[in-house]
């Protein structure tokens, strides 16, 4: 956190080193230009789950469904060929395994589809489709920010971002909870995660309750400093110094105990004013 708070002393050290001639690609990276890292969005597929997903995201899927087949036998050859080296991918990396279930859709209630996003528009991705039209999370983490900085004029922000895969959550599960996350390939093999996947129905709530118990060291002494929504954190200060310790606090408890957990700063926008919260894209803010 160090590096990202230049005019405050006791940052001195590390702000020198950083500015070593051997540092100087590091330095003049777009990790220390917020403004201009925000206008680019990540070339990755959104953390959005099957519940939280417009409708119309589905209407190839369910056109598939309602072809009087199985749906292995007419499945998209261009969806299966996107799909299943994803899979194999995290296969090899063992965050899933083949389920030792049938493949009946009473059974494995999920299916992997392809599809593609408004920001890649030509980039087919996995989205596994688990059917459940319930909403639970939908706060909003910039009329927080809003709120703070009309009480304090010199308020300054930083987004902290939990790192997590593309397609799954850093959170394990357990053998008794695989089925529900179990789905079935292009060809009907069944597959179950290791990992929590994002398409499931209620990860980002699980990921909330995650954030939250995390931040239950902090969340008192911080009081009105810190809010946080799915992997997202905001943290709020009156000046810099004093973000810098919020950071620092924030981050600490995140990343210890268990230390499965990591900030990206890469995908953080750390040290900044409301201005440049409100310029940013809503992807950033969700």
């Amino acid at each position: 956190m160090a590096m990202f708070f230049p005019e405050v002393d006791t940052t001195a050290h590390v702000t020198a080193f950083l500015k070593s001639d051997q540092h100087e690609a590091f330095r003049n990276s777009a990790l220390f230009d917020p403004r201009e890292r925000s206008k680019s969005r990540p070339d990755r597929r959104s953390r959005t789950s099957y519940k939280y997903r417009d409708l119309k995201f589905w209407t190839e899927w369910k056109a598939v469904l309602e072809k009087d087949r199985h749906f292995s036998d007419i499945y998209p050859f261009d969806w299966s060929l996107a799909i299943r080296p994803i899979i194999a991918k995290l296969y090899r990396a063992g965050v899933m395994a083949p389920a030792h279930l049938e493949n009946d859709g009473r059974i494995v209630p999920g299916v992997a589809t392809a599809n593609t996003e408004p920001h890649r528009p030509d980039k087919l991705d996995l989205f596994i489709n688990y059917d459940d039209p319930r909403r639970t999370i939908s706060d909003n983490l910039l009329p927080i920010a809003e709120d703070f900085a009309e009480k304090h004029q010199n308020a300054r922000f930083a987004l902290l971002r939990i790192w997590t895969a593309p397609h799954f959550y850093p959170l394990m599960l357990g053998m008794g909870n695989r089925q529900a996350t179990s789905f079935q390939d292009s060809v009907s093999r069944p597959w179950e995660w290791k990992f929590l996947p994002k398409d499931m129905p209620g990860s980002e709530l699980s990921m909330h309750n995650t954030t939250a118990k995390a931040l239950e060291n902090v969340k008192e002494r911080l009081e009105d400093r810190i809010a946080y929504r799915g992997d997202l954190i905001l943290v709020m200060a009156e000046g810099v110094a004093e973000l810098l310790k919020n950071c620092t606090a924030a981050t600490f408890a995140v990343q210890t105990r268990p230390w499965l957990r990591e900030i990206d700063l890469w995908k953080s926008f750390i040290n900044v004013d409301l201005d440049l919260l409100r310029e940013l894209d809503p992807v950033w803010l969700d």
